[in-house]
């Protein structure tokens, strides 16, 4: 009970510190010069916005936020969401008015945030939360919005709210389209806001999910501008002070993943690090991602096995079965890539590049498959059938499979070859290929 007694203590000394604050800037009356007035203006404001009615709620939300600002916190800091949810309403019912308008409520819009802090403090808060909508509403003033934002983060720091890093980094993005924001600057304003980031995430509690949140779509939108350069000297301090730090090294594997810098040397250090901490099948492929993209195509395919088995997703694991099949084929290890291809096909059994990675292992086959008699050319019309089956089922390969079918086409026997070699099946008829196993039609060349 003691305890219970001095939280309620603390509680109600911190509204009526936050009441009085409110006061200080209200004058002698919360509710102004007509407390009668005003206080009908409450009552009528409450019932609407209770009931989600902005549009009704709208001129009782004016009167007071004229007249009565303090009369509850609701008014200010609900202000700019009643004035824009109006706005809308206007541009959908009323265009004329809503043209005639929309200026001066844009303007009011913006002064509910001077108005908040006027009242009820917060300043840098609020600073961004004015941002948001500047940047949106006045087209004019970004630069100002811009300056707005950049002030709450530096005297914010890692206090700052988890939305203002994605709003500010967009609007950044945003204006560097326009030249008006250098990519330089750009790299210093996402490191910046990565260090808020990353400190918020440590910190975890309730708020993480919405940290993690942020994190992901503020790297999803620097995705298209990230370089391996600039990520190297940002981080590889960071990774060599806290070598087993595994979220850190995850993370920046991740980022070196997305920039596409699997060549680096610092993104096979970084994997191998998780790895060693961590050991996962996604840590695995990102090892097996560096390796291939060094050109290492043996350790590659070693690591994607280490991974591949463990990926709950069937289209990314079709995906690393058919690297792991191009990897194999171009090796020369016609046998395992063709392996890995069928792999594929029980996953994606419409996948064109895993007809083709089989059509060109039996072309690749003609040596081993001379117990047809005819010098092993039976295995072009096995290769031609599976390019053929690749079109019909992915037609976004078949330009590819038509060069694979006219090529393997050259090479059928001729006529007169088949009939001096005694071939035992005519031509339109059925025949199973020896070494391969594989049924097919008998084709010759004239």
């Amino acid at each position: 009970m003691t305890a219970l007694k001095k939280l309620c203590t603390v509680v109600i000394l911190t509204l009526a510190a936050t009441f009085a604050f409110g006061q200080e800037n209200c004058g002698s009356s919360i509710y102004g010069s007509d407390t009668v007035l005003a206080q009908k203006n409450e009552a009528m404001f409450n019932q609407y916005f209770k009931a989600k009615d902005y549009v009704q709620v709208y001129p009782y939300w004016v009167y007071l936020f004229e007249n009565a600002p303090c009369a509850s916190k609701r008014i200010t800091f609900n202000g700019a969401f009643i004035a824009k949810k109006y706005l809308i309403s206007l541009k959908k019912n009323n265009p004329e008015e809503y043209e005639a308008r929309m200026s001066g409520i844009i303007d009011t819009i913006l002064m509910t945030y001077d108005m908040r802090v006027k009242h009820w403090g917060d300043e840098y808060i609020v600073m961004a939360k004015k941002a948001v909508d500047m940047f949106k509403l006045r087209p004019d003033l970004r630069d100002s919005a811009m300056g707005l934002y950049a002030l709450s983060v530096e005297k914010l720091g890692n206090k700052t709210e988890y939305k203002t890093p994605l709003y500010y980094m967009q609007a950044a993005i945003t204006q560097h389209k326009i030249e008006k924001y250098s990519a330089d600057s750009l790299f210093n304003l996402y490191f910046q806001l990565q260090d808020i980031i990353s400190h918020n995430l440590k910190k975890g509690g309730k708020m993480k999910s919405k940290w993690v949140a942020c994190d992901t779509n503020v790297t999803k939108m620097m995705r298209p501008y990230l370089n391996c350069e600039k990520i190297t000297e940002y981080f590889k301090p960071q990774t060599d002070a806290e070598p087993e730090n595994v979220e850190l090294l995850k993370k920046v594997s991740n980022l070196l993943n997305v920039a596409k810098c699997n060549r680096d040397d610092y993104a096979l250090e970084i994997a191998m690090k998780v790895y060693e901490l961590k050991p996962s099948s996604e840590a695995a492929l990102s090892i097996a991602r560096a390796y291939k993209d060094n050109g290492n195509g043996a350790e590659a395919i070693k690591w994607y096995n280490k991974g591949v088995a463990d990926v709950a997703d069937d289209s990314i694991k079709a995906d690393i079965y058919q690297t792991m099949a191009a990897l194999e084929y171009k090796a020369g290890n016609v046998s395992s890539a063709k392996s890995y291809a069928n792999k594929v096909l029980e996953l994606n059994p419409n996948s064109g590049a895993a007809h083709l990675i089989i059509a060109s292992s039996y072309a690749k086959s003609v040596s081993a498959c001379t117990a047809d008699g005819i010098n092993g050319l039976s295995a072009y019309w096995a290769a031609v059938d599976r390019a053929v089956k690749a079109k019909t089922v992915d037609p976004s390969v078949e330009e590819q499979a038509n060069k694979f079918i006219a090529t393997y086409r050259a090479y059928f026997i001729k006529s007169e070859q088949a009939f001096f070699k005694n071939f035992p099946v005519a031509e339109g008829g059925t025949y199973t290929v020896p070494c391969l196993g594989v049924s097919t039609i008998v084709r010759f060349n004239k």
